[in-house]
């Protein structure tokens, strides 16, 4: 009982100690309203286009006795691909075998056309030259194996018959063409162990594809190696092969179309620019627009890119800068993500 009341009073001391120290002082009313708005941040990133400075690429194509269209349609759309690496400065080799593993002539050995057996920067009319080692008729093994031919062109010619072809410092990318389900040999190599092989070429993703231009009912095989290691699927029964052969060359190449923004921008408020250096050091200022619905018809506009609000991006939809083009992205900032700090423009590459 006495413990009890001498706290009471030790208590009421402090507190009364307080109030002459003015620490329970009434606090003066505030008075709190909204915020100023803050200032219009503009912000503009500055991307270069760059790619991966050498690529091979390796074309292997079906040549039994149902492929001679198909054959054509290669060659003929050839000029697609081709087209993102001539003058790019990149350094690149693009060769051609065929799916015949029975043949001492074919098994992985690159086709020679013009004294060439691959394309590169130098090769005089690399369309000509392909399409001399595409067309390489129909007369090849009807036991199609492009998985195991593929493999011997990489990896057990590398020092032999293809010495050159394969550089370890390259990124590489291989398209098969068959209309046939793949039969390699389980002495050649398995898939699942075509599949670890092939992605353990290149330590990153990107500098490794594997993409396929077959039949939707017969090129299974082919296909599950293009969802494991990324890449192209294609119906190779259509018609718009140009259409393939332009997306293989942008991926091969290592051009992007998508471009990611720094910071969450008003919507709206995008505007894109693509500079590029031309041909007598002149610099050519390209402004693109966005695809949108017309506010006040409602109809579609006719653009060249999107935005993505997930991912925070521009996509070009048909249009690809070339190499060592700055792409620049200028928007106003979303006020809830703007920083004292932001710097007025960001550089960085696209590889």
């Amino acid at each position: 009982m006495h413990r009890t009341s001498t706290l009471a009073l030790l208590a009421l001391a402090g507190v009364a100690c307080q109030g002459e120290q003015g620490f329970v002082a009434e606090l003066p009313e505030l008075d709190i309203g909204a915020p100023a708005p803050p200032e219009e941040v503009e912000q503009t990133d500055v991307i270069v286009q760059v790619t991966t400075p050498r690529v091979d690429i390796l074309y292997t194509i079906d040549n039994s006795c149902s492929m001679s269209n198909e054959q054509v349609a290669l060659g003929e759309a050839f000029p697609q691909f081709i087209g993102y690496f001539v003058g790019s400065g990149l350094d690149y080799h693009i060769g051609v075998v065929s799916t015949d593993m029975d043949s001492n002539a074919h098994k992985g050995k690159l086709r020679t056309a013009g004294g060439n057996k691959w394309i590169e920067a130098t090769t005089p009319n690399p369309e000509g030259v392909f399409t001399a080692m595409a067309n390489m008729g129909t007369t090849g093994s009807a036991t199609e194996r492009g998985i195991g031919t593929t493999y011997n062109a990489i990896e057990v010619l590398e020092d032999t018959f293809n010495s050159g072809f394969y550089r370890d410092e390259a990124s590489i990318h291989t398209v098969i063409v068959s209309d046939e389900p793949d039969f390699t040999q389980a002495s050649v190599i398995t898939l699942p162990e075509f599949i670890t092989w092939y992605d353990g070429l290149k330590p990153e993703a990107d500098d490794r594809t594997f993409s396929s231009i077959v039949g939707t009912r017969t090129g299974g095989d082919y296909a599950q190696v293009t969802r494991e290691i990324g890449g192209i699927v294609f119906d190779i029964e259509a018609e718009n092969w140009g259409e393939v052969l332009d997306r293989l060359g942008v991926q091969a190449s290592g051009l992007k179309r998508e471009y990611y923004l720094s910071q969450q921008p008003v919507m709206g408020t995008i505007r894109v620019e693509v500079e590029q250096t031309i041909e007598g050091g002149d610099v050519l200022v390209q402004e693109f627009y966005e695809v949108v619905n017309d506010p006040e018809t409602g109809e579609y506009v006719e653009g060249d890119w999107n935005y993505n609000e997930i991912r925070n991006s521009i996509t070009f939809r048909e249009y690809v800068p070339a190499a060592l083009a700055r792409v620049k992205l200028t928007y106003d900032l979303l006020a809830a993500t703007q920083d004292d700090d932001i710097e007025p423009v960001a550089e960085e590459t696209v590889k």
